[in-house]
């Protein structure tokens, strides 16, 4: 079991935060003011149900146009949440029905008789039990939800204040990243910030510390290992190290309070971002398996780089969300792929992965980029702005061919990080890097002033890191030109090369995604093997020259050499088919190692990079 505290949040240090919640707390008393209120009604929680009612106050005109957005932040893809609602009512502030229609698939047509100005009110059930991508999750031990997917809004309010209120059962809390007067009733300056903050109620676990000038909460629903002294150590580790990127702004931290919600369940996974919050997924072997705390910690680092990256400063295209349609850019691979340069980099920087486990994921993540078709096929920018329809996308009829077609805005946008942060040190002599450009957009693009654009950034990119950088720049985001990785490894003596499969036992390769046992083929690879012969995805592989194919198929490759043809035996669709299939050589992943004849100024350089000599780092 879970150990339970009690712990009081500690006093916020900002003058301006305990501005705001007593501007808030006259504003909700003051009856001419316009606000949007919720009210959250969980009494149906055990039947995974939510009541909410949505009061907008003081509204004026014939009409009234309310909305629920179709999309959450963090996830680059339409969810449509109206279509877990139901039974909506549209009243006057005195209970009396108003006529609405539906005008869209999530927004809907308020006539109001009296024009006169008055609250209107729209109450309606929500069926939550949407864990895994994170939207809104109500059972009989907790209740989560994501304002963007069930707080609806309307366009006149949505820069006014808000208010929610949850009837909290007995026993229960809540946490967001709102400012809370009381217990279960939350305030924010508007719409969009309520949206950038989901709420968790229920009997949580909750531990509490400082680190970076920040007062910190880690909020746990699930199973943990109770250990608090590891968890405030590493996430202390982690928060001071993402700051220090960011310690030369002139505009200081992007807030004095942060709130970490961690679901910790069986086959949960991944995180996403907010104002001065994040919510993350974990499988609770994370707490018992060094592997799996590694990647916890990484996760972890992602999202908490994001309250600067994304939160504080944004692509100009997404600097006010449209919360009824796709918001395009071509940027994410700042927003995303840089943030996850950073979450591999930073936890090594807080002395938390040696620097040995951090070569060998970045030797993976090459080999995943490079060694991807798409690599040759598509661009970052590109990709990023594809993302609705490729990247995130989850139909059946593209997933087998994302591989072989579309790039990693994440992955590769990554590396790109790394090739800049590397030539920025290199171009510099140390004296700036990738922070610098960084830190340049957080104080010059702060959130709602417009956003920042290419043009933005490569001139930022120029001032660090030389106008040839930015040049080449172009040909990494716009066009396929290849990331030149050994080179800037070399810059810290380090060597990339491909591992030696002589003595590797499987010879062959098929060059296609297989997964289950049978194997059934998920993806065959862009002019690879399978993908030459005709294999297609969903083929359930049955035998191998005759033979019966279980867990056992590269076993059964073994006795074959490159360029020898095969007959795979398959079923397709119901029915039996045989198929010849000339196999490949396998190919090498790649691997980093040291370069034992490295210049001082390359171990320099790399122990300013890392924060730590690679020879003394001890974990």
């Amino acid at each position: 079991m879970s150990i339970k505290h009690t712990r009081r949040r500690r006093a916020r240090s900002s003058l301006v935060a305990a501005l705001l919640s007593l501007i808030m707390i006259s504003l909700s008393g003051t009856a001419s003011a316009q606000e949007t209120r919720y009210q959250v009604d969980l009494s149906e929680r055990v039947m995974q149900q939510v009541t909410i009612e949505a009061r907008f106050s003081e509204v004026t005109g014939d009409t009234l146009d309310f909305h629920l957005p179709v999309w959450r932040s963090g996830l680059y893809l339409v969810l449509d949440f109206v279509g877990t609602v139901s039974g909506l009512e549209v009243t006057d502030g005195n209970g009396n029905a108003l006529p609405f229609e539906q005008t869209a698939k999530s927004s809907w047509r308020v006539s109001r008789p009296d024009a006169a100005s008055g609250d209107v009110r729209v109450r309606y059930r929500v069926y939550a039990d949407s864990l895994t991508d994170r939207t809104r999750h109500v059972d009989a031990d907790h209740a989560f939800l994501n304002p963007a997917a069930v707080f609806v809004y309307a366009d006149p309010l949505r820069d006014m204040p808000i208010e929610v209120n949850l009837d909290l059962p007995d026993g229960w809390q809540a946490a967001s990243g709102m400012e809370q007067p009381e217990p279960g009733r939350f305030v924010a300056p508007h719409y969009d910030r309520l949206v950038d903050s989901p709420i968790e109620a229920g009997t949580f676990d909750l531990v509490t510390f400082e680190a970076a000038g920040m007062t910190v909460d880690f909020l746990i629903h699930g199973i943990w290992d109770g250990d608090e002294e590891r968890l405030i150590n590493d996430m202390s580790a982690l928060v001071e190290a993402t700051a220090e990127v960011f310690a030369t702004s002139s505009t200081g931290l992007p807030t004095d309070y942060y709130l970490f919600i961690l679901h910790s369940g069986d086959g949960l996974g991944g995180g996403t971002e907010y104002y001065n919050s994040t919510l993350v997924h974990t499988d609770p072997r994370a707490f018992w398996d060094e592997d799996r705390w590694q990647g916890f910690l990484g996760l972890m680092a992602h999202e908490f780089f994001h309250t600067w990256n994304v939160k504080r400063f944004r692509p100009a295209a997404i600097d006010r969300y449209d919360y009824q349609d796709i918001n395009y850019t071509e940027l994410l691979w700042v927003a995303e792929g840089l943030t996850s340069y950073y979450d591999q980099l930073l936890p090594v920087r807080a002395g938390l992965v040696s620097v040995d486990d951090y070569r060998d994921q970045l030797a993976d993540t090459i080999t995943s980029v490079v060694d991807a078709p798409g690599y040759s096929q598509d661009t970052l920018a590109r990709a990023s702005f594809e993302a609705w329809t490729k990247n995130f996308h989850r139909g059946a009829d593209r997933a087998a061919d994302k591989p072989n077609r579309t790039v990693s805005f994440y992955s590769q946008g990554g590396l790109l990080g790394l090739v800049l942060d590397l030539e920025i040190r290199r171009h510099s002599n140390g004296a700036r890097s990738l922070d610098t450009v960084l830190t340049a957009l957080y104080d010059d693009f702060p959130l709602g002033g417009g956003g920042f654009t290419y043009a933005d950034f490569r001139e930022r990119l120029a001032a660090a890191g030389g106008d040839t950088l930015a040049d080449q720049l172009d040909g990494w985001v716009y066009d396929t030109q290849p990331l030149p990785l050994a080179d800037a490894l070399q810059s810290i003596g380090w060597l990339l090369e491909r591992e030696d499969t002589s003595e590797d036992p499987v010879q062959v390769s098929l060059d296609a995604s297989l997964r289950g046992n049978p194997p059934v083929v998920f993806s065959p690879r862009l002019d690879g093997a399978a993908w030459r012969a005709g294999i297609n995805a969903g083929d359930e592989l049955m035998a191998l020259d005759g033979m019966r194919i279980g867990g056992n198929l590269n076993a059964l490759l073994r006795r074959y050499s490159p360029g020898d043809e095969v007959q795979f035996t398959l079923f397709r669709d119901g029915l039996l088919k045989t198929i010849p299939v000339t196999l490949n050589a396998v190919r090498g992943d790649f691997e980093i190692d040291s370069d034992d004849e490295a210049s001082n100024d390359a171990l320099r350089a790399r122990t300013d990079w890392l924060g730590v000599a690679e020879d003394d780092q001890t974990l």
